[in-house]
């Protein structure tokens, strides 16, 4: 029964000190309206334009009547007054807040289809964080602030977990923390609080980083909706001039490791989607091929049984690689010919391009292993060989009677071909970043006028060449080559290196890649830029803002390199470590673990635990002891008061030490060692040395004189002088 009413008198004095109003600090607030902001910019390229608009109202409204708070508290403070503090005051009424929470709700379940399942959670999440805001008349309220800003901060990890996102994403978890401790705690100094953050930070990695490795990893609950996918690189469809628009772009597609040494650049094929339809202006899949690869491909749960994929034999040594892809809101993966991976949620079309089993809206990691000398579909089944040579002979007819003359003059297929590289090799054929416009994208135009082009445009000219001429064809889109970092030692492959190039079937030989870019520049297949195009790419990348310059320094390279090697490594070790690379890890931890290895592994553990409590005990036991200092002169004040020697609450140490003096000098002595050590240890800095190799020592005296303290008053008591 007493225990019922103690802890209900507890309860009601929390709900009374959580509900009591809160006193606002300008500097404090303004900090606080600060972070509000950084916390939504996290998110900003996911917000729906409607909630970006209404953030930036709220949080005008909110700078505005703080600004009018604390002019009219400065007005009624003190000239000399250094720190401005006023009632939370009313922003809006709460018939107000629930009308906007009621419509801001209906306005996000409309936008469902939109902006999907967790786009919608999270703009419900930061939209209830931009109202919350507008009522913080008392502690609770603020403390609820706080938690949303931690929430909205780290669900931006979601979409982004680069190194250097996440730590300042840390950073601000830490800031929201650091915040609510200034508000609750203003006595403490901030050096104080950032250490007692940062030491219970610390407590936590250990059972952070067990909890990452252990805990199950689960496939996320939710979808990013592809309307999101603004995003800059290849796309399933194809026009003449879109790759060369993606030459200036530094953004990145995807990174490699390999186990042995790196092909070389001339053999880093990256082949990603195969265009087989061309109607005269754009290339795509074709409906027909797009029905058949989802009707073969997705058969394939696993891709190291390649004998499944139209009678496969897999030719040559393997070369295994790990690719770590960004976020492209596609499905289709990246990967060198002929492709297998043993990873259940990859599988490969009949065109031999990988594809993932669903959207990459995030990082993503995978393991593949190819095979260059696999001879791809040796046999072609008359439905492909009837889709790879179809074409609309209206749109070029200057191209298909140049198809027609040559098919005359050469019956070898690879006569024919040589023939072609040869007349884009010695006919003046110019590759370039700006080629002239062609009117409706005719490839006449380009072939037999313009004669410069990207690599699309000889594709393109190519594969209709060879379609005309009666040889199975098509185009291959994906990325030619990339960087390599010396010091993560893996192959970054950037927007700028998309390339295309064209497939050719010949019989026993089966799919050809021939790259007509080679035939008109060499070194850009080779090297991945020539010398020419290189300056091509430096005048368009010039201006008054432009980096360039910049990026020829020496130190700049080497910094921006070991820069994204650290941000590759957190990204290969930790964005990928998947269900899957967790699970081989527990099999290959029980498997070598013999009994006494089990024995041995839980006695350094139980070790590790105990020597975790040791010292957490060693550190608490300084503070510790600076509490039973407080306490014995809170004790000594007590037992004094009982024998009628009381400190008034205005009475400071000194003027209470006179009046013993005068009225019981034999307790003085006594009473100032204990009041001197409590000013000591009080008011003194705690992280002195002296303090500290002092503090055992001075407790036991304070101990000894509270002992001849107790002793005089009680011979004082019983009338012994």
């Amino acid at each position: 029964m007493n225990g019922s009413v103690m802890s209900n008198a507890k309860s009601k004095n929390s709900n009374k000190h959580s509900s009591k109003p809160i006193i606002l600090n300008s500097k404090l607030f303004f900090a606080l309206l600060v972070l509000q902001l950084l916390n939504l910019l996290t998110l900003v390229t996911q917000f729906h334009w409607l909630y970006i608009l209404f953030a930036s109202i709220a949080l005008a409204t909110q700078f505005v009547v703080h600004v009018k708070a604390t002019r009219q508290a400065l007005l009624n403070a003190s000239i000399n007054q250094t720190s401005c503090y006023y009632p939370a005051p009313s922003i809006l009424p709460s018939w107000a807040i629930l009308v906007l929470a009621i419509a801001g709700s209906v306005a996000i379940a409309l936008a469902g289809r939109e902006l999907g399942l967790l786009l919608s959670m999270i703009h419900l999440l930061c939209f209830a964080y931009s109202l919350k805001v507008f009522e913080i008349p008392k502690r609770k309220d603020l403390y609820q602030v706080v938690v949303l800003g931690v929430f909205v901060a780290t669900s931006s990890l979601i979409f982004v977990q680069s190194i250097y996102f996440s730590l300042a994403v840390i950073v601000l978890v830490f800031a929201n923390f650091i915040i609510l401790l200034r508000f609750f705690a203003p006595s403490m100094l901030l050096l104080t609080q950032i250490k007692l953050l940062s030491k219970l930070s610390l407590y936590a990695i250990p059972f952070a980083v067990v909890l990452f490795i252990g805990f199950p990893k689960l496939s996320p609950l939710w979808q990013v909706p592809k309307v999101k996918a603004a995003k800059v690189g290849l796309s399933d469809q194809v026009k003449i001039g879109d790759i060369a628009q993606l030459a200036l772009s530094n953004e990145l597609a995807f990174r490699v490791s390999f186990e042995n040494s790196s092909p070389a650049h001339a053999q880093l094929y990256w082949r990603a989607l195969v265009l087989d339809d061309f109607d005269g202006i754009t290339w795509q899949q074709a409906a027909q091929s797009n029905r058949l690869r989802q009707q073969q491909g997705n058969n394939l749960a696993h891709l190291s049984n390649a004998s499944n994929v139209e009678n496969i034999v897999l030719r040559g040594e393997g070369i295994a690689y790990q690719v770590i892809a960004e976020p492209s809101f596609q499905s289709w993966l990246f990967a060198l010919d002929f492709a297998t991976s043993e990873q259940a949620n990859i599988g490969q079309r009949s065109d031999f391009a990988l594809f993932y089993h669903g959207i990459i809206s995030q990082t993503i990691s995978y393991q593949v292993t190819s095979y260059p000398e696999t001879i791809l579909a040796p046999e072609l089944t008359p439905s492909m060989r009837s889709l790879n040579l179809s074409l609309n002979s209206q749109s070029n007819p200057k191209l298909t009677a140049k198809a027609q003359q040559l098919r005359q003059r050469y019956s070898d297929d690879r006569a024919l071909i040589n023939q072609v590289l040869t007349d884009f090799n010695q006919n003046n054929y110019y590759y370039t970043l700006q080629p002239p416009s062609i009117q409706n994208n005719s490839l006449d135009e380009f072939y037999f006028q313009t004669r410069a082009g990207f690599c699309e445009h000889y594709a393109s000219a190519f594969t209709y060449l060879m379609r005309a001429a009666g040889i199975p064809s098509r185009m291959v889109v994906g990325y030619l080559g990339g960087e390599f970092n010396p010091n993560g030692n893996y192959l970054s492959v950037y927007q700028r290196n998309a390339h295309a190039w064209t497939e050719v079937w010949l019989p026993e030989q089966g799919w050809q890649r021939v790259d007509p870019t080679a035939a008109v520049d060499p070194e850009r297949v080779e090297r991945g830029f020539s010398s020419d195009l290189m300056q091509q790419y430096a005048d368009l990348s010039s201006g008054m803002f432009s980096m360039q310059p910049l990026k020829t320094m020496q130190w700049y390279k080497q910094l921006k390199m070991q820069i994204e090697a650290i941000d590759y490594q957190w990204t290969r070790w930790v964005i990928g470590y998947t269900g899957q690379k967790q699970s081989q890890l527990m099999k290959q931890l029980l498997t070598s673990l013999t009994q006494g290895k089990v024995m041995g592994c839980f006695l350094l553990c139980l070790a590790g635990v105990v020597l975790l409590i040791i010292a957490y005990k060693l550190s608490a036991v300084r503070g510790k002891k600076y509490h039973e200092i407080k306490q014995l002169y809170l004790k000594t004040l007590a037992l004094m008061s009982q024998h009628n020697v009381v400190k008034e609450h205005a009475m400071t140490g000194e003027k209470f030490a006179a009046f013993i003096g005068e009225n019981r000098p034999e307790l003085l002595a006594d009473f100032a060692v204990i009041s001197d050590c409590f000013q000591k240890y009080s008011y003194q800095n705690s992280s002195d040395e002296h303090n500290k190799s002092s503090l055992n020592h001075d407790l036991s005296i304070l101990k000894y004189h509270y002992r001849r303290l107790r002793w005089h008053l009680w011979l004082a008591k019983l009338g012994i002088k």
